[in-house]
């Protein structure tokens, strides 16, 4: 039975990492030793000023399974240019609390979620980002962005559906003049229906996909 249990909250844990989609390598949640694990996700993000986004905390024992009542603090390296919202602080009965991350101003920091005893930190990244909006999608589309700037590029890109369901952002990088295609269900790990979205970048890049409506590019927008 023990087995079974373990077994269990180990699945519970693998669907927690996946919950951020990357369309980058080497990324992972971070893991405290030692005692109770705080782990959070994403361990990396890039938002614009002003901007907010989601982070998940999960917290377990020494074995594995979820703690319940555990309070965990947030502690930003610099607050003049991030804050955090914090809307639970307390793990709920799975081990999970969750807060926002609030951009202030240009510039890197990073964001320290600790009990007291062990800690997890997230790298964040603030930027004036470029706007897209790509007008038309499906979920079996490829997705083709392009950059064409000598410097590595980051695009954040959020899915909207024509439906309630909330999708998870991809955060792409990009190299000085590289060319990335994406197959969008592969990369979110599930099938999109219609919808639209948007494009969040440092530089300027290019894309866009091809539809039954023809090849439809990204179109930049102002704030």
């Amino acid at each position: 039975m023990l087995i079974k249990i373990k077994i269990h909250y180990l699945f519970i844990l693998t669907i927690f990492w996946c919950c951020f989609a990357f369309a980058d390598e080497n990324v992972s949640t971070s893991k405290a030793t030692g005692g109770d694990q705080i782990i959070v996700s994403p361990t990396s993000t890039m938002i614009d000023v002003s901007d907010t986004v989601s982070v998940n905390v999960l917290v377990l024992d020494e074995d594995g399974n979820p703690v319940e009542g555990h309070k965990v603090q947030m502690i930003p390296e610099n607050d003049q240019i991030l804050s955090v919202n914090i809307g639970h602080s307390v793990s709920d009965e799975s081990g999970y609390l969750s807060f926002y991350i609030l951009g202030k101003q240009q510039g890197n920091s990073t964001l320290t979620v600790t009990d007291g005893v062990v800690s997890s930190q997230i790298d964040v990244a603030i930027r004036n980002l470029i706007h897209y909006i790509l007008p038309y999608f499906y979920g079996e589309m490829q997705l083709s962005i392009v950059n064409p700037t000598s410097d590595v590029n980051y695009a954040k890109i959020q899915f909207y559906e024509n439906s309630e369901r909330f999708i998870e952002p991809v955060v792409v990088r990009l190299e000085a003049k590289e060319m990335k295609t994406l197959n969008l269900s592969e990369e979110l790990d599930t099938v999109l229906k219609d919808g639209w979205a948007e494009i969040h970048s440092t530089e300027l890049i290019f894309g866009g996909v091809w539809t039954n409506k023809g090849y439809l590019s990204f179109k930049k927008i102002d704030k």
